[in-house]
């Protein structure tokens, strides 16, 4: 994976290895049992807990700071593992607000319905009772986009490492490229996905990922997450 795009005192960028904790910056919420914590793993590794109850949300994000018109692309990406992709609830956005009520995830789709919170996003979804593909999923101004399933990508898989990364730029009235990788050596992963007229891109953003129990226990572990755009 290349991280170097050049000066980097011309970048806006936050990387977070979660190899401290309660020193980090990032915004923690979580709802009933749900939980979140630094787990004993080479590398550093942040571990989102639910349990067997409908009402167990957690989210980590970071804080408003980066849109697509001000300086692009805006880049995301985060590596993950889910402890069982069957029952996950899995988001991984940039979106309008670092928390929700209830710590409920800002776009998810529970039984073919879907459900957003926010007024503007782009990310991935995947909802494991459904099928075990990620989505590409977007908000423009309080309107949901159609899910497009990322069937070029490969599925989740029970304690199967996966890098998500998207590229977000104001071409095209918000344009949205989706990879989906198996290693950071990857560069990022494959294209999976463009997506156009996708997301408002003079809406400051902030990264987020989150996980919303089902019907069973899981855990979904994350390596690092990485958000960088050019300074305006």
């Amino acid at each position: 994976m290349t991280l170097n795009y050049g000066n980097p005192m011309a970048m806006v960028t936050l990387w977070e290895d979660f190899t401290r904790d309660n020193v980090t910056d990032l915004v923690e919420t979580a709802a009933n049992s749900g939980s979140q914590d630094m787990i004993s793993k080479h590398g550093g590794w942040w571990r989102q807990t639910v349990s067997t109850g409908e009402t167990d949300d957690v989210l980590l994000s970071a804080e408003l700071a980066w849109e697509a018109d001000e300086g692009f692309p805006v880049v995301f990406e985060t590596r993950l593992v889910s402890s069982d992709v069957s029952t996950s609830a899995i988001g991984v956005y940039m979106t309008d607000a670092n928390t929700e009520t209830n710590a409920v995830l800002p776009y998810e789709n529970e039984d073919g319905t879907v459900a957003s919170l926010a007024t503007d996003l782009a990310g991935f979804l995947l909802e494991g009772e459904q099928d075990e593909t990620w989505n590409a999923v977007g908000v423009q101004n309080d309107t949901d986009n159609t899910a497009v399933a990322l069937t070029l990508g490969a599925d989740g898989v029970d304690a199967t490492v996966q890098v998500l990364r998207m590229e977000l730029s104001p071409d095209n009235s918000g344009r949205a490229l989706y990879y989906i990788g198996e290693s950071v050596e990857a560069g990022g992963g494959k294209l999976v996905s463009t997506q156009t007229s996708w997301f408002r891109s003079s809406i400051v953003l902030v990264p987020m990922v989150g996980v919303n129990s089902r019907t069973t226990a899981l855990t979904v572990d994350y390596d690092y997450l990485y958000v960088t755009a050019g300074r305006s």
